[in-house]
């Protein structure tokens, strides 16, 4: 079975080498590595260090990360395609432990994902908060790091969809058209995939607004919710966590749930903390935000 690895990449200059050097590192051997990338910067220049390797560089359609996924699946020629952020590292066994769910019938496969520079509180709490969800929707997940479908499965679906006028990631949403389609997904939560998470203010902050904003598009363009609708629902969420952290107890119980998962226990409740309350207002700024661009 033929695999095809694309990264899609944006002025990833610092973290590009990451998922390239993880992609050739694989003991089963990919059909090929393919680089959409929509940089300003010189991370073409990097990624070209490669090309003697087997990575092909393709210019991205600047449309957003979701259309150079696109992009690259089309241009795909494996039977299985593995998606990529450049800040991704793959196990070496990676294609070699998924490759045995393509074999038994799996369409797509969602594995485990965690950040590889916990060192920071910033990424720490980001691994925390992803073990507490995740113990709490379990296996309900449709898109995860190294996620990875059948190349004709996902044709036939369309690929990610929308062609919005504004631009969101959508990435998510493919999984679940997929399932809706009747294809086959297997969660293996034993396959952890590595992924470098904000570790300073202005990173953090930015990804969680982004974050916000993305879910006001999601509802508008994909679940088709009104914007008047959103407006009040938004409202309506606001104030319960303001209250949330007004009453201080609601917060702080769940910040001790989130803590007791970091191997510093609870030494950072408090980081945590101020994580926490600095994500909820990214992450308001960021859906309102996302409700005013939308046309």
């Amino acid at each position: 079975m033929k695999f095809s690895i694309i990264i899609h990449s944006r002025n990833e200059n610092k973290d590009i080498r990451l998922s390239i050097e993880s992609a050739l590192a694989q003991t089963y051997p990919p059909q090929e590595i393919l680089v959409v990338d929509d940089s300003t910067d010189n991370t073409p220049a990097i990624i070209k260090e490669y090309e003697p390797a087997g990575v092909k560089l393709l210019n991205g359609p600047r449309k957003g990360c979701c259309e150079a996924k696109n992009l690259g699946t089309r241009a795909a020629s494996g039977e299985v395609v593995v998606i990529l952020n450049a800040d991704v590292v793959l196990p070496p066994d990676f294609l070699g432990k998924i490759l045995k769910h393509y074999q038994a019938g799996a369409d797509y496969v969602t594995v485990e994902s965690g950040v590889f520079n916990q060192e920071n509180f910033w990424a720490r709490f980001i691994e925390m908060q992803h073990r507490y969800e995740t113990g709490k929707i379990g296996d309900k997940t449709e898109w995860s790091e190294g996620f990875s479908f059948r190349r004709q499965a996902g044709l036939e679906v369309g690929l990610i969809p929308g062609d919005f006028s504004a631009r969101f990631c959508r990435d998510w949403f493919f999984g679940k058209i997929m399932g809706e389609a009747g294809f086959k997904k297997v969660v293996d939560r034993s396959i952890l995939v590595t992924h470098k998470a904000p570790d300073n203010f202005k990173e953090y902050w930015q990804v969680r607004k982004t974050r916000g904003r993305f879910s006001a598009l999601t509802q508008y363009f994909l679940l088709q919710k009104p914007r008047g609708f959103l407006a009040i629902k938004f409202l309506i969420k606001n104030l319960l966590w303001i209250l949330e952290f007004i009453l201080v107890f609601p917060a702080a119980i769940k910040i001790y749930k989130i803590s007791r998962l970091s191997p510093n226990s609870f030494k950072d409740f408090f980081l945590f903390f101020y994580a926490y309350f600095i994500q909820k207002v990214a992450f308001i700024a960021g859906e309102w935000s996302g409700l005013f661009i939308i046309d």
